[in-house]
């Protein structure tokens, strides 16, 4: 049979909740200005700038007499200060009252480095990794795989083999032991865009670990500032489209090294391979995080304002602060037993990364 080299297709994606996917980095104050926005500035051109009584008061600041305490804050302020925003500024982006109090609470505090996350970007624009999407378009499908097929997985602990198991794409290397064999990975044949998101479409906001402890949910004291998108449950809708090729004759083509498993796979069954996947995980979070408490109304609403939003739609999810029950292809492949018990919250009632898919 004569197949295209490849089908893409094009999927409209709702934001629902906020989705934080980072670069590696963290920000610290000498990066970045918080005004009536966040700034991310650039230190090196501003402080080739500076002349006469400024060039000699960061001079001192950085100098040896300085204890190491007092010149942090020091710094700190001489560069909110002074600097031009307007001329001296990569990106800026809007900022929560939350995590602009937070900010200042701390400003002065040299043992807090007040880090703040920011969203993955080029030039200067954020954007959802085709990578990311992928990966978590891959662990829906193999959720399906383990759903549908006896493969008894020997070695839980090891990835690899899970997934080449279900995949049908392992192979025996030299020394017997057996291996994940990336050319028979069905995965090579998708590919997937990364997306840029719209203009003000992201805002630095602290996130809360909320614990579940003696039957309530509680706010840790830790401090997490990120950069997340805004989306349609705090009243803030983000339209983007994605763009998902299939190599139709790599899939189909057994000299690919594919198995034959793979060769019916289409954009209709993956997307209802993360609709089953990412509901059943929703549920199951919501379940162990909030059974047996006496304070998870709220957030208890919210999770079913996810799927109500969902509805006509296939469900989604992406990014950091997802948890390891929508990371984990199957409850009994999970080496860490103690989940469930803690979880990060936007605006104290939000979970992160979930999205509503349409073709």
């Amino acid at each position: 049979m004569n197949y295209p080299r490849q089908e893409t297709y094009k999927i409209k994606a709702e934001i629902l909740t906020p989705v934080h996917i980072g670069d590696g980095t963290d920000m610290e104050p000498l990066e970045y200005v918080i005004k009536d926005k966040f700034y991310k500035v650039n230190m090196e051109e501003w402080l080739s700038t500076l002349l006469g009584e400024k060039a000699e008061e960061f001079k001192k600041l950085t100098g040896k007499e300085y204890a190491q305490e007092a010149t942090l804050v020091a710094l700190r302020n001489f560069v909110r200060n002074n600097i031009d925003t307007e001329k001296y500024t990569e990106w800026a982006v809007d900022v929560s009252d939350a995590a602009q109090k937070k900010y200042e609470e701390k400003f002065n505090a040299s043992e807090n480095q007040l880090t703040m996350s920011p969203f993955i970007r080029t030039g200067g624009k954020p954007f959802l990794p085709g990578s990311s999407i992928k990966g978590a378009l891959r662990t829906a499908y193999l959720n399906f795989l383990k759903r549908s097929s006896p493969v008894v997985i020997k070695e839980k602990n090891r990835a690899d083999l899970v997934e080449g198991e279900l995949f049908k794409a392992t192979v025996e290397g030299r020394n017997g032991r057996v291996r994940f064999d990336i050319d028979k990975d069905p995965f090579r044949a998708i590919r997937i865009k990364d997306v840029f998101l719209p203009e003000g479409a992201t805002f630095f906001e602290e996130v809360i670990n909320y614990k579940k402890k003696d039957g309530r949910i509680n706010p840790t004291t830790i401090l997490i500032l990120s950069e997340v998108t805004y989306g349609s449950l705090i009243d803030k809708p983000v339209p983007v489209e994605l763009e998902i090729s299939l190599d139709r004759k790599v899939l189909c083509n057994r000299e690919s090294g594919i198995d034959a498993l793979h060769e019916k796979i289409n954009v209709q069954n993956l997307l209802t391979a993360c609709d089953n996947f990412y509901r059943n995980a929703l549920n199951e979070e919501k379940d162990k995080f909030l059974s047996a408490v006496s304070n998870g109304e709220v957030i208890s609403k919210v999770y079913q304002q996810i799927l109500d939003h969902a509805k006509g739609g296939y469900l989604f999810r992406l990014g950091w602060g997802s948890g390891l029950i929508s990371m984990t292809i199957a409850q009994e492949l999970r080496t860490e037993r103690r989940y469930g018990k803690s979880k990060h919250l936007v605006m104290g009632k939000y979970p992160m990364g979930f999205l509503k898919l349409s073709i």
